[in-house]
């Protein structure tokens, strides 16, 4: 599937963010004085996937297509953006039409908030299930300035977040350095999804890039950059335990705390090539 298999919104383009006036308080003044703020915007959208309700999403209004394209490869429902039979994005709904093998497990809606857990507070089987390890080229390297630089890419572009500091920031790139997919949500998850959902519309290949975050790398997150087949994930954030334990499980280079001049490497450290 192609961009122009599917049908958008007619003529619509939803903000990412709203001006409102605000009272802004100052230690150093004996009044609060009445300013305008830009604040981000939280929206929500249900995904139909062959007309049944699978998910809904707490999201930032834009890019609706690829995050919901993005969810279901890293949900592991589809492979390939060729079991796309049909989609169709309106004001809080997306549907997607997959190709009959391809339908989804039929228990209850998923709840997707910003905080991205799951409505069932549990990882759902059938994604586990689908997360094989990652194998990759074992020729695959990155140099200590791909993991840098990834870091520095999501604080430039990330205009959003610096208008509002109300959204997460992902990105994917090539061994290169090459900017593959950039996106901001306000939720992490779906920054991620949305970065996935734009790579594979364009046709790009997972098993050779680094997913960049801005937020705290969890259990979920290490999933579903396994289910893709991403063998790299760096953040300027800390990982939690179970996320840490998945990738060594999974196969899958996992950095935290990537700052300026240092980063920590959680899990195969051979992909990142020690000298400078």
């Amino acid at each position: 599937m192609t961009r122009s298999d599917t049908k958008k919104d007619e003529g619509r383009e939803d903000s990412a963010s709203v001006e409102l006036e605000i009272a802004r308080v100052r230690l150093d003044r004996d009044r609060y004085e009445h300013v305008k703020d830009e604040i981000v915007v939280e929206d929500q959208t249900e995904l139909y996937v062959n007309d049944v309700l699978y998910a809904v999403f707490s999201c930032s209004p834009h890019e609706i297509h690829e995050l919901v394209v993005g969810h279901l490869l890293t949900d592991g429902v589809i492979r390939k953006t060729k079991a796309i039979t049909g989609l169709k994005i309106t004001k809080g709904s997306a549907h997607i039409w997959l190709a009959k093998k391809h339908t989804p497990p039929q228990d209850r809606p998923r709840l997707v908030f910003t905080s991205c857990a799951s409505g069932t507070l549990k990882i759902p089987p059938h994604l586990l299930m689908r997360a094989h390890k990652v194998k990759g080229d074992s020729s695959f390297r990155l140099s200590r300035q791909n993991v840098f630089e990834a870091v520095k890419l999501l604080d430039s572009e990330a205009s959003i977040f610096r208008r509002t500091g109300g959204t997460h920031a992902s990105a994917l790139l090539d061994e290169g350095g090459k900017v593959l997919a950039f996106s901001e949500d306000i939720g992490r998850h779906n920054a991620v999804d949305k970065v996935v959902g734009k790579s594979a519309l364009e046709g790009a290949s997972f098993a050779r890039t680094l997913l960049a975050s801005t937020g705290r790398i969890t259990f979920e997150m290490v999933v579903k950059a396994a289910t893709v087949g991403i063998p790299v994930i760096v953040s300027i954030s800390a990982p939690t335990d179970k996320a840490v334990r998945a990738a060594g499980m999974l196969g899958l280079t996992l950095i935290g705390f990537a700052r300026a001049r240092r980063f920590n490497i959680y899990t195969c450290p051979e992909r990142i090539e020690a000298q400078l």
